[in-house]
């Protein structure tokens, strides 16, 4: 058995030798600066794909309660909506002149004055407050009184005072039957209310 010599000045070792170097240093350049990038992409993105995965099948298992929850939605809205046209965001003064207008000539009464009073600020509200005087007759007043009632927004009356009305004079000229004439005067303090923001 003969000993093999390593001798890197025989040409026959050092150019396999140098060529072998030269793939080992390039591949090794290579996986560090081509495949370990592109591998820990993949990894990467393998782990959003599974937490996609997750996130559409936690999606496929709520979507049954998705009508549920619009059908929920549009009953909230609708409750929301009805509760503002009690208790408004704030007062609408021209809005309430219309409806109480509106209001007393359906049921025969003619508003003589309306003067709104400094706001009251509560906690949660704030009272909204008007000097109200109507004449009429007493039945007219009673059915304007009920209009008020039932009116969508809330509304207190306080203060209310009935007085036979002193301009109640029989007029020339025009017969009992053909005007019903204004027998009594009412004053009373009316309060809505809006939310506090």
């Amino acid at each position: 058995m003969t000993a093999f010599k390593f001798n890197l000045k025989n040409s026959k070792l050092k150019y396999p030798l140098l060529i072998t170097a030269i793939v080992a240093g390039a591949c090794f350049l290579w996986y560090q600066q081509v495949f370990a990038p592109i591998h820990s992409q993949i990894i990467s993105l393998k782990k959003d794909r599974d937490n996609q995965k997750d996130t559409l099948r936690t999606i496929m298992a709520l979507k049954p309660q998705l009508n549920t929850l619009k059908e929920d939605l549009n009953r909230s809205e609708n409750t929301l909506d009805s509760l503002k046209s009690m208790f408004p965001d704030n007062k609408e003064i021209p809005k309430l002149i219309r409806e109480i207008t509106g209001v007393a000539r359906a049921s025969g009464i003619t508003a003589t004055k309306f003067n709104p009073l400094a706001d009251v600020e509560r906690e949660y509200y704030i009272e909204n407050r008007y000097n109200i005087t109507v004449s009429g007759t007493y039945h007219n007043l009673a059915n304007f009184f009920a209009f008020l009632a039932n009116f969508q927004l809330i509304i207190n009356l306080s203060t209310v005072s009935i007085l036979a009305n002193p301009e109640n004079q029989p007029q020339e000229g025009v017969a009992a039957i053909e005007t019903e004439p204004e027998t009594i005067v009412s004053s009373f303090e009316m309060t809505t209310f809006s939310s506090k923001k």
